[in-house]
C-alpha cells in the first residue's frame, strides 16, 4: 500500500493569511480612491476658467473687454453693470454719462452673455469713439462703475467677479 502525505495548514495560519488578504485588498481600493480623487481634481484644474474685466481708452476711445485669464473655457452666464449705483439698461446715456460727451463718431456694444471664451481670448463688450475735435477728459470707471460677471466651467463648477474680487457660487441663475 502506498501512503500519501498531505501538508495541513494549521487553522491559526489561515486565519492569518485570509487577514493578509483582506487587508492588501483594503489598501489596494483605498489607495485606487485616492488616486481617483487626485484624477479630479487633475481635471477640474486643467479646466478652470478665470474671467477679468479691463478698460482701455485713451483721448478718443473707450473700451469695456472681458478676457479669459484662466486654464480652461469660461461659459459666461450673467453680467451686470452699474453707473453710479444704477443699474445700466442703456449703453448710450452710459457712454454720456461716463465719457461727458455727447456725440459719438461710433459706439458699439456686444454681448458676450450665454458665450464661450477660450483660454486667452478677450471680448470687447462695450466700445465707443469720439470724434477728433473731442477729447475724453476722465472716464472715471473704476470709481463710479461697479461690474459683476457670473461664469461656469465646463464642469458647471461656477463663480462670479465684483470689483476684483471673485467667490464661488452654487450657479449663476
Amino acid at each position: 500500500m502506498t501512503s500519501s502525505k498531505r501538508k495541513t495548514i494549521s487553522p491559526g495560519a489561515s486565519n492569518a493569511l485570509t487577514f493578509a488578504a483582506i487587508f492588501t485588498s483594503f489598501c489596494a481600493l483605498g489607495v485606487s480612491i485616492y488616486q481617483s480623487v487626485i484624477l479630479r481634481n487633475q481635471q477640474y484644474a486643467a479646466v478652470w476658467p478665470y474671467v477679468e474685466p479691463y478698460v482701455e481708452y485713451s483721448n478718443q476711445t473707450f473700451k469695456l473687454m472681458i478676457q479669459n485669464k484662466g486654464t480652461g473655457p469660461a461659459i459666461i452666464k450673467d453680467l451686470k453693470l452699474t453707473l453710479d449705483g444704477k443699474q445700466v439698461s442703456d449703453s448710450q446715456q452710459f457712454f454720456k454719462d461716463l465719457l461727458r460727451v455727447e456725440r459719438f463718431r461710433s459706439m458699439s456694444v456686444s454681448s458676450p452673455k450665454n458665450s464661450v471664451l477660450a483660454v486667452g481670448e478677450k471680448v470687447v463688450w462695450l466700445h465707443a469713439e469720439v470724434g477728433d475735435s473731442l477729447v475724453i477728459e476722465n472716464a472715471d470707471f473704476p470709481q463710479r462703475a461697479k461690474l459683476e460677471i457670473c461664469f461656469c466651467s465646463i464642469f458647471g463648477d461656477c463663480w462670479r467677479y465684483v470689483d476684483g474680487e471673485v467667490e464661488r457660487e452654487s450657479n449663476c441663475d
